[in-house]
């Protein structure tokens, strides 16, 4: 597989299989994106879309921050999806990811301790709900 260039969004229900490579799939349904890893490797990923993790935007162009460091796949790729362009970072060490995911946790936290329902409130507007 080569390497994908752009993405273009696809709002689904539910992730296509398999996903196809260039497309970052969001589903409101279950407030998550997906997609086939930028670097070639063919694995996919997949994001969960919360204030504490990560956010999409999409005005005809789509981007996903913060980035996505993919420590659990062995082509090890950190990257942004900045209007559809990959925007490449230098991949996380051992330790950098280990601190990596000791923030998300602490941002997650953080998160369910303030919550105060907009994230369930934008997703239900989302779906027309």
């Amino acid at each position: 597989m080569s390497r994908a260039p752009r993405y273009t969004a696809q709002f689904v229900e539910s992730f296509p299989t398999p996903m196809d490579s260039g497309v970052l799939y969001v589903s409101s349904n279950y407030c998550t994106a997906g997609h086939i890893c930028p670097c070639g490797c063919g694995r996919e990923v997949v994001t969960k879309l919360t204030p504490a993790r990560w956010q999409i935007t999409f005005d005809g162009e789509v981007s996903l921050w913060p980035s996505v460091a993919a420590t659990a796949l062995p082509c090890n790729s950190h990257s942004f999806i900045t209007r559809g362009e990959v925007d490449w970072r230098r991949n996380l060490t051992a330790s950098q990811a280990v601190r990596a995911r000791e923030a998300d946790r602490r941002a997650v936290e953080k998160h369910r301790a303030t919550d105060d329902g907009s994230a369930r409130r934008f997703w239900r507007r989302l779906r027309g709900r």
